[in-house]
């Protein structure tokens, strides 16, 4: 114990001071948010197509879109978000990203002959801000269980994951390349400012000018207040600042 004194003492004013923002920076939420759309399309030789798409905002999943071009809310937070209202705007982008893949998954099959049924792809859209405030955006795609490649959709850049799965024809086809890029750089990045501006919006329609309200815990990553355990955890290394 006195040599941690000791050690503190020896230190100067900025370093502690530094090493308390650290603390501090640690302890405090943030209001870093990930976006994500899973896409998952699939076909057995004689059964006709089957797809799934599932929204997730955190890794928690709120909205899905099915077979029979059904989309809904889905979980605790889809009722949250009233996901409902958000499939109304987005169902036609999905549609149209699950109708482009199906169109990619034949075209695999007629040029590599050693692919055989049954064929499951999937697409995952993420979409995020960095700590930073920078946007991000990636597309990471997988055929059977085997990982192919990913997209950065920021650079454009195609890194092939493992050989063999013709990165080539999805690259240089202009209206993947086209989808890829508008869906994540415009489409998610509209959804997750929507997204966020809604869940604000609620947390503050909750509130009571007179009587404080007993909010649900909100997700750690969403929250923007310092809470009081972070500050308590941070007394003491003020305190001992002044020694």
């Amino acid at each position: 114990m006195a040599k941690a004194a000791a050690t503190w003492g020896n230190l100067s004013l900025i370093q502690r001071l530094f090493l308390l923002l650290n603390c501090l920076e640690c302890l405090l939420p943030t209001d870093a948010a990930s976006l994500c759309y899973s896409f998952t399309v699939g076909k057995s030789e004689s059964g006709p197509w089957r797809y799934n798409v599932q929204g997730q905002l955190n890794k928690e999943t709120f909205l899905s879109y099915d077979s029979n071009n059904n989309c809904h809310a889905y979980g605790v937070l889809g009722n949250k978000l009233n996901a409902t209202k958000i499939c109304e705007k987005q169902v036609d982008t999905l549609k149209d990203g699950v109708d482009l893949f199906k169109q990619q998954v034949v075209k695999m099959k007629e040029e590599n002959k050693t692919i055989r049924d049954p064929l499951i792809l999937q697409a995952m859209m993420c979409c995020w801000h960095g700590v930073d405030g920078k946007f991000n955006g990636s597309w990471d795609f997988d055929l059977n269980g085997h990982k192919m490649f990913h997209v950065d959709s920021i650079t454009g850049q195609w890194t092939e994951v493992n050989p063999g799965w013709m990165k080539e024809m999805w690259e240089k086809n202009m209206d993947v390349a086209a989808f890829l890029k508008m869906t994540s750089n415009g489409d998610c990045r509209s959804w997750l400012e929507e997204i966020k501006s809604h869940w604000e919006e609620k947390l503050e329609s909750t509130a009571s000018p007179t009587v404080a309200p007993d909010v649900e815990k909100e997700p750690s990553s969403m929250a923007i207040k310092p809470n009081i355990s972070a500050l308590l955890m941070i007394l003491p290394y003020s305190i001992l600042l002044w020694f």
